[in-house]
């Protein structure tokens, strides 16, 4: 037992007596109240330290296992002794959802929040600043401090603290007041409800900042839209503006959002220097701040963080869409003061435009692995951010109604990181005679079966489509999934048409097909011998990375990890109930139901008997949460020699540990293969334990 754990049973010890005693007399002492009051602001404090070390710093000093006996022990003290909840409890994160018909309520915000001025060239922002050294009366040889940070793409909210505990928070609105959201922005995990510290704390503080959402948990999101009859997922920032409005905090609730701190409004009882000692306070109350940061001297150095940002955006963890570089000083701030519109020490430094204007020459359909029928925007080429584009989603058909969007319409077109560009919105005023109404199909564009609604989606119910099936076997070999290397989309479009392969099935015997796979075009011997050394090992998978292969609706990598640590076995998942599923943190109703739904279809349980059949054996999965990683994260850059990042991965997650998709505070370890770039670069400048492959080797046990 751990010194953590020895020193909690300790507590446990000297507190539970005293609260078994309590509720078996009659009436109640009030010594124990005390006692128990102030083991619920123990609880209290120690869940806040972890959500903010777990969620803002990156290095949590408690196991998962230990974080909920803390929540459990809190949420059981409190239903015991209701008069002692209060609003910033962790346990009330997540609250009622607004009756019907209900909207949210307006108030005022302490001080105005207004807009800060954006530039687009070099030149307008090296003007702004030279408009700034003139008002200051700054000679040519007075430096002027500029704090920059990036501009993050997401939505502003202004919260409100009074002696350290949260009150209220609101929207942006129309920069004097903004709408009631703190019942949603209370879910937000590591937004404080109470500010961390013994103080003082201002007496009334309004703290500004910005929700969002990164790049992964967004793709996460949009990948569950076919099958999910929430919405349409367009982008993270207009997903997150979405989600603050909705009336249900449960929902919310299930949406990773994160706020990020990077101003003050009104405040009472408190100073501060500079912007670099307002980030410092608020990072010490528990904020997150904005990351990367940097002072700059003068204006070379403002285009230096700019531009390296820019170049460096694909490859950070959330989308922005420039840099905002502030005054540092704040008496020097208060001298510049503002126009009528923006601040004169404050610019917004943008990065070149990802999104233009097309027309759009008509509107097709396409076929997803898991039968969504998705309408496609095809249009005139345009260039964003140094991309050809020729086609645009348009998500589905409700939204094509919702929006308006018609064949020859003037639309604008988005291309937002590794997101495939999107239709944002067309342009009634610029209609021409050509332009017409699109519908969706009546009958399947690909094998010409019904079709059927669910909520906002419409589905080919037919299993045995070809562009389903097409779908489901290009997945099925991708490297997060089965990883079959050699077996891409044109060649599986050469082994469907020539009708060796007619089901996901045929894959694992395709060496007994050999004469006919070898007249076709391009297939050779040793491409062929490869391919069938790449299905040989992929007949034997992991759990979780076969139910991500098998295309269950709604079950992403993720969900299909947590599917595997949960059960263990393919058998012992198939034959879960629903009650059962939903026990699965990130596990709802609909993921729980499409996992029934899908063992329950006669047709996927024959592809499943067809596929032990054929010969796959899929493995048996035990997690160790134990195990001697415990509690770190890694992440894996550039080209490993001896295993592929993916098997690194799993063997990491085996040993307890788990892994991210960029660098962040989150991080422990990074491992540094061959050609790594910007992310060894951030793990450097974090300082984060990096270790190369040989080291890793050794780490995990490997000669």
């Amino acid at each position: 037992m751990t010194r953590t754990r020895v020193a909690f049973a300790l507590l446990l010890a000297t507190v539970l007596p005293g609260l078994s005693a309590q509720r078996r007399d009659a009436p109640r002492d009030p010594t124990p109240i005390v006692t128990t009051e102030h083991r619920i602001q123990e609880l209290r404090a120690a869940i806040r330290q972890a959500d903010h070390e777990y969620y803002n710093l990156g290095t949590p000093s408690r196991t998962d296992a230990q974080y909920d006996e803390l929540m459990r022990e809190l949420q059981r003290l409190e239903r015991e002794f209701p008069d002692l909840v209060t609003h910033d409890s962790p346990t009330q994160r997540v609250g009622a959802p607004l009756q019907k018909g209900t909207s949210f309520a307006t108030f005022a915000h302490l001080a105005p929040m207004g807009s800060i001025e954006s530039l687009m060239t070099p030149q307008e922002a090296e003007e702004f600043v030279a408009r700034a050294r003139k008002l200051l009366e700054l000679g040519d040889g007075d430096a002027l401090r500029w704090a920059c940070e990036p501009k993050f793409d997401g939505v502003s909210a202004n919260l409100l603290y009074e002696d350290g505990r949260f009150v209220r928070g609101l929207s942006r609105g129309n920069g004097e007041s903004g709408e009631d959201i703190s019942n949603n922005l209370r879910t937000v995990r590591n937004l404080p409800l109470q500010l961390l510290g013994d103080g003082p704390f201002p007496a009334r503080i309004e703290v500004r900042g910005e929700v969002i959402m990164s790049r992964s948990d967004f793709a996460t999101l949009r990948d569950s839209e076919e099958t999910s009859t929430e919405g349409t997922f367009r982008n993270a920032r207009n997903t997150v503006a979405g989600t603050l409005k909705l009336m249900d905090p449960r929902t919310v609730k299930s949406r990773p959002l994160t706020f990020f701190a990077f101003a003050i409004g009104h405040v009472e009882g408190f100073e501060f220097g500079t912007h670099t000692q307002l980030r410092e306070q608020l990072a010490a109350w528990g904020f997150q701040v904005a990351e990367p940061y940097a002072v700059a001297d003068d204006m070379a150095a403002v285009h230096a963080f700019h531009d390296d940002l820019e170049r460096r955006r694909d490859d950070l963890p959330f989308e922005m869409d420039g840099i905002v570089a502030k005054v540092d000083r704040l008496d020097s701030q208060q001298k510049l003061g503002r126009t009528s519109r923006t601040p004169r020490w404050a610019l917004a430094y943008k990065f070149a435009p990802r999104i233009g204007t097309t027309k759009l020459i008509g509107i097709g359909c396409q076929v997803g692995r898991t039968g969504a029928i998705t309408p496609v925007a095809h249009l005139e080429p345009i260039e964003l951010a140094g991309v050809t584009v020729r086609n645009a989603s348009l998500h589905n058909w409700a939204l094509v109604a919702e929006r308006d969007i018609r064949e020859g319409d003037i639309v604008e077109v988005q291309r937002a990181g590794d997101v495939i560009p999107e239709v944002v919105r067309a342009f009634p005023e610029r209609r021409g005679a050509d332009s017409k109404p699109a519908s969706p199909p009546v009958q399947c564009p690909s094998c010409k079966a019904a079709l059927e609604t669910e909520g906002k989606f419409v589905y080919c119910v037919n299993l045995e489509c070809p562009d389903q099936l097409r779908g489901r076997i290009v997945h099925l070999a991708e490297r997060r999934a089965l990883d079959i290397e050699g077996l891409g989309p044109k060649q599986v479009e050469q082994l469907l048409a020539a009708g060796i392969v007619r089901g996901i099935e045929d894959v694992f015997t395709l060496a007994d097909k050999k004469e006919r796979a070898l007249e076709l075009e391009r297939w050779g011997e040793k491409s062929f011998a490869k391919l069938i050394t790449q299905i040989e090992r992929a007949k034997t998978p992991q759990l979780a990375r076969f139910l991500n292969a098998i295309g269950i609706r709604q079950v992403g990598e993720q969900t299909a990890k947590d599917l595997a640590a949960f059960f263990g076995s393919l058998d012992a998942l198939a034959a879960a109930p629903k009650e059962q599923l939903t026990q699965i943190d990130g596990v709802g109703e609909e993921v729980a139901s499409s996992v029934v739904a899908f063992f329950a279809s006669p047709q996927n349980r024959k592809t499943l008997d067809l596929l032990r059949a054929a010969g796959v054996e899929v493995q048996t999965q035990t997690v160790d949460d134990k195990g001697p990683l415990l509690g770190r994260v890694f992440v894996f850059t550039g080209g490993l020699t001896t295993m592929s990042r993916d098997d690194a991965k799993e063997i990491v997650e085996k040993l307890g540990a788990k892994t991210a998709g960029s660098v962040s505070k989150k991080v422990t370890d990074v491992v540094a293969g061959a050609d790594a770039g910007s992310k060894l670069e951030k793990a450097q400048s974090l300082g984060l334990r990096i270790l190369d492959e040989q080291q890793f080797r050794q780490l995990v046990g490997l000669p």
